[in-house]
């Protein structure tokens, strides 16, 4: 009796995303607002994983999957925006996009939990009434 038993190529993934304050007044009426949020995979030994971040569901005009144009909305009949972007790297240089070409190359698939930072920055200078601003933002792991 041969048994035989053939493991796949599997992925889970999980997201903690950002929370933070902006103040258009004084702190950041000059400042950039830099935080960080996290992508969780667990991939099979071999696997290839590729972590790609959406565009997000307030994406400005002109976004694509390669250069997402970011957005936080207030919500609402008329909402008002906040810019932001999300980087691979922690100079926010990168822009961490919903494409191979522009996602990380550092997962590694060993069967454990890999977590990537994923480093954002809101930009200085903009303005919105006091509420909260958010934004979704699809994390996709293919392998």
């Amino acid at each position: 009796m041969t048994n035989t038993v053939t493991i796949a190529a599997n992925c889970s993934i999980s997201t903690l995303g950002f929370t933070t304050t902006y103040d258009p007044v004084v702190v950041n009426a000059t400042a950039n607002q830099d935080v960080t949020a996290s992508v969780t995979t667990t991939c099979t030994v071999g696997a290839s994983p590729v972590v790609t971040l959406g565009q997000g569901a307030n994406a400005n005009t002109g976004s694509t999957d390669a250069v997402p144009l970011r957005r936080l909305s207030s919500g609402g009949g008329s909402p008002s925006y906040l810019n932001y972007g999300m980087f691979s790297d922690s100079g926010r240089t990168v822009t961490w996009g919903n494409t191979a070409a522009t996602a990380p190359t550092a997962v590694t698939a060993t069967g454990s939990a890999t977590a990537l930072t994923v480093y954002a920055r809101v930009p200085s200078g903009q303005t919105g009434p006091a509420t909260t601003f958010t934004d979704a933002v699809i994390a996709t792991v293919t392998f």
